[in-house]
Parts: C-alpha cells; sequence; structure tokens
C-alpha cells in the first residue's frame, strides 16, 4: 500500500492519554514522537514504565498491524536475547482495537514496550565497530525471521528493493539534470544487472528499516557502545534477504567520507551472524546505490505532493551526498571489499588463480631484463639514519 500523505487530523497528546486510560487502563502522560504517516506517542505511566502508543494512519489496515504483533511476538520466542519493544494487550486482551477519530475516521491502535537507547542519528562517532554490531543485530533478526510468514509482509512497498523499479516514472521530478543522470545510472544498474538474479536470491521476511532514527545505540559507558535495538517495524515486508544488509549500509554511509569502509562494517557484522552467499555479496553495491536512489527521488516525488513537511526530505541532502560518493567507488572494487569484510578470497577466483600461479609461476617469463636473483644488484638504504641520504652517524 502506497500511502501519500499524513493524515488530515492528528492525534494530540491530551488524546492519546485519553485513549490509554480508556483501552489500555493506563494513567500515563503522553508525549508526541516523529512518525510519516501515523501518530506515535511516548507514555509514561504513573509507576514509571514506559510504553508508546502508536495511533495508524486512516488507510492502514488490520492485517498490517496483526503482522507486526505476530513478528514481535515471534522474534520473543526465537530471539528472545535481543532487547525489542513487546507488544501489550488491552483490557479486553487484544493486540490491537479500533477507534473512531474525533474527524469520524477509523482508526486502529496499538501499544508497545518503550525500548530506552540514544538514536544513533545522536551518537558520534559512528565508528566500524558500532557499524558493525549494527550488522550483528540485523542479521540476528533475520535469522530468527527465516521461518516467519504473514499474507501482509506480501505487499506493494516502494521501499522493496526487488521492486525499485517503481521509480523510473518519477526521474522527471528530479529537476536537476546531474543528479537525474546520477539516479539514472543506478536505475539501469539494477534493471540489467540484479533484476535478471532476483529468481537466485533469498527471499524471506526482513525488518527493513534500519535508518538511523530506528536504531537505539547502549550508553557511553562501559565501551564500546553498540546497536542494542531497532524501533518501528512498519517497513517489514516479505522481500530479497540480502536487502536488509544493502539497505541498512545505505544509511550507514550517510555523512561520512569513506562510504565503502561504512558500508562494509555493516556487511561485515551482518555475515558474521547471518552468512551471506556469494551471489548476494555481488550484488550488494547495486543494491546500496538503488536504495539511495529510491530514496532521493522519493523526497522528489513527495515534494510535489506535500512540499511543506520536513519529514520528506530530512534525509534527502545526505542521501545525495552518499550517491555521488558511492558512484566515485568502482563497482569491482566495491565486491572485493565487501568480499574481503566477510572473511573471503577479495577476487572471487582469487585461490584459483593462486593455485595455478604456483603451479605455472616459474615458467613464466620474467618482467625484468636481468634475473634480481642471480645479478649484481646495488642496495639503496633509504633509512632514517642513511648516509645516502645525507645523515650524519658522528652526530
Amino acid at each position: 500500500m502506497l500511502l501519500e500523505s499524513r493524515v488530515a487530523y492528528p492525534t494530540s497528546v491530551e488524546e492519546a492519554a485519553c485513549l490509554a486510560r480508556e483501552i489500555y487502563g493506563l494513567e500515563a502522560v503522553a508525549k508526541s514522537l516523529p512518525g510519516e504517516y501515523d501518530d506515535n506517542f511516548h507514555l509514561i505511566a504513573l509507576d514509571g514504565r514506559e510504553y508508546v502508543l502508536k495511533v495508524m494512519h486512516p488507510a492502514r489496515e488490520a492485517s498490517f498491524i496483526d503482522m507486526q504483533c505476530e513478528a514481535l511476538q515471534h522474534l520473543a520466542k526465537r530471539a528472545n536475547k535481543i532487547l525489542l519493544p513487546r507488544v501489550i494487550r488491552s483490557k479486553s486482551g487484544q493486540f490491537h482495537s479500533k477507534i473512531t477519530a474525533p474527524d469520524g475516521t477509523s482508526r486502529l491502535l496499538w501499544l508497545l514496550t518503550f525500548v530506552p537507547g540514544t538514536v544513533l542519528a545522536n551518537v558520534r562517532p559512528h565508528s566500524g565497530e558500532l557499524l558493525r554490531s549494527l550488522g550483528v543485530l540485523l542479521g540476528k533478526i533475520d535469522s530468527a525471521l527465516m521461518d516467519f510468514d504473514h499474507p501482509a509482509a506480501k505487499r506493494e512497498l516502494k521501499w522493496d528493493l526487488s521492486a525499485a523499479g517503481w521509480i523510473r516514472k518519477h526521474l522527471h521530478e528530479i529537476s536537476d539534470p546531474p543528479k537525474r543522470s546520477l539516479v539514472e545510472n543506478f536505475l539501469a544498474r539494477y534493471e540489467t544487472e540484479i533484476v535478471p538474479a532476483l529468481p537466485r536470491l533469498r527471499r524471506s521476511v526482513i525488518y527493513g528499516d534500519a535508518n538511523d532514527h530506528n536504531v537505539l545505540v547502549s550508553e557511553p559507558r562501559p565501551l564500546p557502545r553498540t546497536a542494542r535495538s531497532v524501533i518501528d517495524f512498519g517497513d517489514m515486508h516479505y522481500g530479497v534477504t540480502v536487502s536488509e544488509v544493502a539497505i541498512a549500509a545505505a544509511y550507514a554511509m550517510l555523512g561520512k567520507k569513506n562510504v565503502l569502509h561504512a558500508a562494509s562494517s555493516v556487511v561485515a557484522g551482518y555475515h558474521q551472524a547471518f552468512p551471506l552467499d556469494e551471489n548476494e555479496i555481488a550484488y550488494l553495491y547495486g543494491l546500496i546505490g538503488m536504495r539511495l536512489a529510491v530514496s532521493v527521488t522519493n523526497s522528489a516525488h513527495r515534494k510535489t505532493v506535500s512540499s511543506n513537511d520536513p519529514y520528506v526530505t530530512v534525509s534527502e541532502a545526505p542521501a545525495w551526498e552518499a550517491l555521488e560518493r558511492l558512484a566515485n567507488v568502482h563497482p569491482r572494487f566495491a565486491l572485493y571489499t565487501f568480499r574481503g569484510a566477510c572473511r573471503l578470497p577479495h577476487l572471487p577466483q582469487g585461490e584459483e588463480i593462486q593455485r595455478w600461479l604456483e603451479k605455472h609461476g616459474k615458467s613464466a617469463a620474467s618482467l625484468f631484463e636481468s634475473d634480481p636473483r642471480t645479478s649484481p644488484t646495488v642496495i639503496f638504504d633509504l633509512s632514517v639514519g642513511s648516509e645516502f641520504l645525507g645523515a650524519d652517524p658522528r652526530a
């Protein structure tokens, strides 16, 4: 389902506190939280317990909420060592409830435990170790979700990288020609290389939205800081499994000069927890680029729908910057780097080439006119104490 705009009538904090009291029996103070489509609130109950109340967009279907509830229940059983939100039942025992908003629209709401932590967007620096821990966290989640299924997971979603070709009809909305050309190049790679390979790639339900506002990081002490949880499962979907790490790597690159180092740190951690196969690694560069291309195209499109909504363009400039920097990385160099991060030979045929050289190297022609092993040689001392470079050993 593609939702184009926020609801016309936003839920107030007073209304949220009232709903918590009526449906969950909670006396709590409500504070608004950001959201692209839904109304979210941080609740602090009188006894100190904390929750997140989610009042959904009128177009949301019950199956969409049910999918998230069941996935979180599944993860609570299969990956109970991971700190994740837990779904709270209403006074009537339901995971989600239907209400009628003051504007007459029907809304679904549900309640989750609040997971404390600092969002990755507010943490500096994003060390390689921190980004690697993010990859480990996502790998553990995806590993636990491999046997999870739900009808609502197979849905139309603009962030699904197996269906990212939708951006072609919106390229004209990118007004800057060089930027539009940049997206066109990544789209062409996606259509010619990745789309034909999609049937050969693993598929499963993935979390799908490890952006820096959805990732919670541990406290500054004790070091090292690590990714401890993720929130907002609204982009969960059934798709290409490797998309998970591609999406996370794309977000990890935002604001970084060395985008390949940031991406490969996430890839290394994910592979450690949930190994990627060589075929998946081969398409990471194109998938990461396509995730950034989808993001900037979506921003361009949403400006035509809601030009005054700052949520639409919050990561637009960093995404363009990351896309430009990624375009300057040769795809083969990226592949070799990702393979190295996964502790594989950097060259796909590296071991085969090494065996061939070991077998035939002695019969190969010399690169030099003279054989340095037998010909007279002159040694140049270029050390700090070299007299050749002017050092005086008597000084």
